[in-house]
């Protein structure tokens, strides 16, 4: 008797790992499918593709337990990026509901789940605004390497929030984003080059980071940089 229940527990045992393991699988899919979503989205692929991002957002946000990828339906509704539908209302709401679990994956190390936070905190998703707080979990994620909360730091002090404007120190930001592939801090770096706003003038210096984020599809770099090229035409 004693050894069939053992080997009918060894059997459950392994059936339940069986199921943690297809579990674990299917939600390093899911996490991949939405960085994945999010590299179409900043250019990081090497062409913005906002039809592919919100293609990939929408597959992984049908998992309405999938915490990271409904706050960031709560994120592409609260402005209309990605192609979708600007809600602000609808966005809060969505974010209510998936904030606890972002800040307790947050609590816990989780990298996409802490820019999260500093988006939840800039944007009042499912919170109040509170820009100490947005740049605070924006410099977390940033120093491990998170290439839009590297972005969003520089954000903040190009627009003053949460910290004194210090053009200097968003042309610092987004010096590194803009070199991990993000295409909008190239259009920044090239408009900063351009008036010598926190930077040195350099118009050659302009050229180059408009023509990075023209290559990957930024219609506003295009235009600066004929500008630039052809003045008066």
């Amino acid at each position: 008797m004693n050894k069939l229940l053992f080997v009918f527990g060894g059997a459950v045992l392994g059936i339940f790992l069986l199921n943690l393991s297809a579990q674990a699988q299917g939600s390093t899919a899911a996490q991949d499918r939405l960085l994945e979503a999010i590299d179409h989205y900043t250019g990081v692929t090497g062409t913005v593709d906002d039809a592919r991002a919100k293609e990939l957002l929408l597959e992984v946000s049908e998992n309405k337990d999938d915490a990271l990828a409904q706050m960031w339906i709560a994120r592409v509704h609260s402005t209309g990026r990605m192609g979708f539908e600007k809600d602000l209302p609808h966005a809060k709401r969505i974010a209510r509901d998936a904030l606890v679990r972002i800040r307790t994956l947050a609590n816990s190390g989780d990298i996409e789940a802490t820019f999260l936070m500093g988006t939840a905190y800039d944007e009042g998703l499912g919170i109040e605004i509170d820009y100490a707080q947005a740049l605070q979990w924006y410099k977390t994620a940033a120093k491990e390497g998170h290439i839009l909360a590297t972005h969003n730091v520089g954000n903040m002090y190009q627009d003053g929030r949460g910290v004194p404007v210090d053009h200097a120190e968003a042309a610092e930001w987004w010096l590194k984003a803009a070199k991990a592939g993000d295409v909008i801090p190239a259009l920044r770096l090239g408009e900063a080059y351009e008036a010598g706003r926190g930077i040195t003038r350099d118009i050659e210096q302009a050229k180059y980071w408009y023509a990075k984020a023209a290559k990957a599809g930024n219609v506003a770099a295009a235009e600066a940089l004929r500008k630039l090229v052809s003045p008066g035409t």
